[in-house]
């Protein structure tokens, strides 16, 4: 029954709080905001995660699941409902950045509450749906929303997801208190120097995902492409299909050897992406760029969970989300960069084809001290 309740409620409150990454780019250019300052805003929210995953994780361990996951989703609706009404780019940058905050401590807290839910052998492959409905959600929600916006709903459809939001909230307050996890009178690890590994890693890969969520959608829009917010769509189904088999082969092959292919189809579909001048080349490229995270999750969880435990769980997914955040604010500094170079989104997203394959020969020196941990589903611990 909690399983179930943490399901649905990730399902409304997740389709609700992506709909901005689809069209808030589209709303400020309507502003009149430059493409630099778009790029600035819509970077803030990585920005934002980047600072707040750390402590957040320590917090989740400290404090408990439920009490983060509930104060996580009334803040995420704070934030959408803002959205509704706010101009500009200060005002939408802001924003997005509590939107962020308020996801990191929603996933977090829930990945670490749904790890109880069964017995240690099953505990991380019992939150494989979450994370896949977490990728679904990101899947339909921008394209869905730039598709409203282009029949003439605009800002309004933030305030009609807060409505679905609450709906996830509400069913948060049905999970029983018997699987919460404090470490209150424990000492707390923030981060551990061997999860830098998986951290590295996990930040190179998901630096396209910066750019692309800075500078895409314009860039597909100024190449006479309906829906640029389509590449999202074909990573984030892609990345649903694959990730299970991809965290079947981390399980037998290990992290390490599977970090290889991982790095080299993430080169194929920066390369597409970045002469992508029809909805089908967008969609190829981003089903390339899905097939990399899908292993790319198993891959980092399976370096993390080297060295972390049980009780560290919430830290360990803080320090994942922090490799996560900070590689997603880097990507929206090179899309910002490029942009006042002018080569704009070509060269951004050229550069992040090579920076896994520079982190690779680091990846595989950290093999030499890593322990055996009890065997886990890797690939089904996190989706993003």
């Amino acid at each position: 029954m909690a399983y179930a309740v943490l399901v649905v409620s990730a399902l409304f409150f997740e389709i609700a709080m992506n709909l901005p990454v689809g069209t808030m780019p589209l709303a400020l250019t309507a502003d009149g905001a430059s493409r630099a300052a778009t790029s600035v805003a819509m970077g803030s929210g990585m920005f934002a995660a980047l600072l707040a995953s750390l402590p957040l994780g320590a917090l989740t361990d400290r404090f408990g699941r439920l009490v983060m996951i509930r104060a996580a989703a009334v803040l995420g609706i704070a934030a959408l409902g803002a959205l509704s009404f706010a101009h500009g780019p200060l005002a939408g940058g802001l924003l997005l950045g509590v939107r962020s905050i308020a996801l990191v401590a929603y996933m977090t807290a829930e990945f670490a509450y749904a790890s109880e839910l069964a017995s240690n052998d099953r505990a991380v492959s019992g939150v494989a749906t979450l994370g896949m409905i977490g990728n679904l959600t990101f899947a339909l929600a921008p394209a869905a929303s730039v598709f409203l916006w282009q029949h003439g709903i605009g800002r309004q459809q933030y305030a009609w997801a807060t409505g679905v939001a609450a709906l996830g909230a509400a069913c948060l307050f049905l999970l029983p208190k018997r699987y919460d996890v404090r470490t209150a009178h424990q000492r707390t690890v923030v981060l551990d120097r061997r999860w830098l590994p998986a951290c590295f890693f996990a930040a190179a890969t998901v630096l396209q995902g910066g750019v692309n969520g800075s500078i895409a959608v314009l860039t597909f829009a100024d190449r006479g492409i309906v829906n640029g917010a389509a590449i999202f769509s074909a990573s984030a189904l892609t990345a649903f299909a694959l990730r299970y088999p991809a965290g079947r082969l981390v399980d037998r092959f290990g992290p390490r050897l599977i970090a290889l292919p991982t790095a080299a189809i993430q080169v194929v579909g920066c390369a597409l992406a970045a002469q992508a001048h029809s909805l089908v080349a967008v969609i190829v490229a981003g089903a390339c760029l899905g097939t990399a995270w899908a292993a790319v999750v198993p891959v980092s969880i399976g370096l993390l969970f080297e060295h972390s435990k049980s009780e560290t769980r919430g830290a360990a997914m803080g320090a994942y989300n922090l490799a996560f955040s900070g590689g997603a604010a880097c990507g929206a500094l090179l899309a910002t960069g490029a942009t006042l170079a002018g080569p704009g989104y070509p060269l951004a997203i050229t550069l992040c084809a090579l920076a896994p394959l520079a982190v690779l020969p680091y990846v595989w020196r950290s093999g030499s001290n890593a322990r055996r941990m009890p065997r886990v589903n890797a690939g089904a611990a996190v989706g993003q």
